[in-house]
């Protein structure tokens, strides 16, 4: 089998200003690319040829620079072969967004597909947050996505969407995924797979994935930040010939959702800002984690908002660590000075022009590299203690959320009574450590209220905008 990969993935955010660049991604090109992906040993024991593309992954953000995705697509598909191919398997995110193109999985399916056409069989591995398009299912023959959140199979997905390929191949079918939407859009933070109401979508979509000749039963909760109409939940289908199946489950798993969408709530403590720092200078526990929700940098917020820090300030807390704020001028000004200089700064403002600024005083005592999202470099950092307060500054967006990161800058957060992170819901590794976890209503990007948005693309009605609309939904699509 001669079978071609590739891998792009940016969650994308269209309510930051801050776009995403090309110098954004960790990128590596033909077979650099084999270390990055979680299916390599499932070709190789299979004995396959592997047409190695490229593979490109950003921290998430706004909207890809057209020009830049143009020049990863164009070198992902320029390393296809017009012919020979039994098959491909992408690993892509499901909601990166560009500018002025829209939706990036298809208009890179669409290139894939101007390339080799329409009788090779294409399989996809997706983040759970993917905002499919009603083209996607129509440009490739199978569709998986993570099935977690937060997320912890990310390689079992990949290697899932690698056997459906092979099973695509080895059988000749080109099977037709069918798509489904919930007019319910709920933020991510407020939905885990190990709980319930999700729990039971995920349990129904297990069940489903049992019939004969089904591949695959898909939910994705979407990314609530892209302003389209294909936004929100959607549950994509794939049955090996019966496309009517797949269609009604794929709609019952619809249903399902809209009925439920009273019961999703945040499952940590959520509450307002001030109500946030209260709870948690008043915490027993020795460390308290409060989520700056609304300029989540994980969720494609610009990271740059000091409302958190000014709110620290005015209540004159103690024992706490900012981690971190993006500031490059701020960042450049620390690597200026020496260690042990006391530094007044401004930071906050620097990405956009919503976030608020802070004006902070303190010993510089770390400089250095900080570890990425994506476990590379991502670019200078600064530590300064201010007394109360002790900041981690970026030169770059970054995302403080796992222990790993934190070590990379020789930062034990254990010594802090109050930890702020740019975050929503804890990632996993973090989770497992924390004593307790706060998530605060902060305003951004990524705020957690859909009336705060100010999406005006998106489709209508749609829950919590609107509410008891579902049968007239369903019967004009009947």
């Amino acid at each position: 089998m001669k079978i071609a990969v590739g891998a792009m993935l940016c969650e994308g955010n269209s309510l930051t200003p801050v776009l995403t660049r090309f110098e954004d991604f960790d990128y590596a090109a033909g077979e650099a690319m084999y270390e990055k992906i979680a299916v390599m040993d499932m070709l190789r024991a299979r004995g396959c040829e592997v047409v190695p593309t490229i593979y490109a992954h950003a921290l998430p953000g706004g909207a890809v620079i057209e020009a830049d995705f143009l020049r990863l697509a164009g070198e992902m598909v320029d390393r296809l072969p017009a012919d020979g191919l039994d098959g491909v398997w992408l690993y892509l995110h499901g909601a990166m967004c560009v500018e002025n193109l829209g939706s990036a999985e298809e208009y890179l399916l669409r290139m894939v597909r101007d390339k080799i056409g329409y009788d090779i069989p294409i399989s996809l591995a997706l983040d759970f947050h993917a905002d499919n398009s009603d083209a996607i299912p129509q440009l490739c023959n199978c569709v998986t996505g993570y099935r977690t959140a937060p997320h912890r199979d990310r390689e079992e997905t990949e290697q899932r969407a690698m056997r459906l390929l092979f099973r695509c191949i080895e059988e000749k079918m080109l099977p037709c995924p069918q798509i489904a939407r919930a007019n319910v859009i709920i933020c991510g933070d407020a939905v885990q797979t190990d709980l319930e109401p999700m729990k039971g979508i995920m349990e129904m979509a297990a069940e489903m994935e049992k019939q004969p000749g089904m591949l695959s039963v898909q939910v994705f909760n979407g990314q609530p930040w892209i302003d389209e109409p294909y936004t929100g939940p959607n549950f994509v289908v794939t049955h090996e010939w019966d496309t009517d199946l797949a269609k009604e489950c794929a709609e019952r798993l619809a249903h399902r959702f809209y009925d439920v969408r009273h019961d999703f709530a945040f499952l940590t403590e959520a509450v307002e800002p001030e109500e946030a720092i209260r709870l948690a200078v008043d915490a027993s526990e020795n460390t308290v984690f409060i989520s700056d929700s609304g300029d989540n940098t994980t969720a494609g917020a610009a990271g740059d908002n000091a409302y958190m820090i000014n709110r620290l300030q005015q209540h004159n807390v103690k024992q706490v660590l900012v981690a971190g704020i993006a500031d490059a001028d701020a960042c450049d000004r620390c690597y200026a000075a020496e260690l042990g200089d006391v530094l007044t700064l401004t930071v906050g403002g620097s990405l956009s022009s919503d976030a608020e600024k802070a004006t902070i005083t303190g010993r510089l005592v770390h400089r250095g590299d900080i570890l990425s999202y994506q476990y590379n470099n991502a670019g200078p950092s600064a530590t300064l203690d201010c007394g109360d307060m002790t900041v981690v500054i970026t030169k770059n967006r970054a995302a403080l959320c796992r222990p790993d990161i934190f070590e990379s800058i020789d930062l034990d957060y254990k010594q802090f009574h109050i930890v702020v992170v740019k975050l929503g819901y804890l990632f996993p590794e973090l989770a497992a450590e924390a004593e307790r976890a706060i998530l605060a209503f902060t305003p951004g990007a990524s705020t957690e209220r859909l009336e705060d948005m100010g999406l005006k693309r998106i489709r209508r009605p749609m829950f919590p905008l609107d509410d008891n609309f579902v049968d007239s939904i369903f019967e004009e699509k009947g």
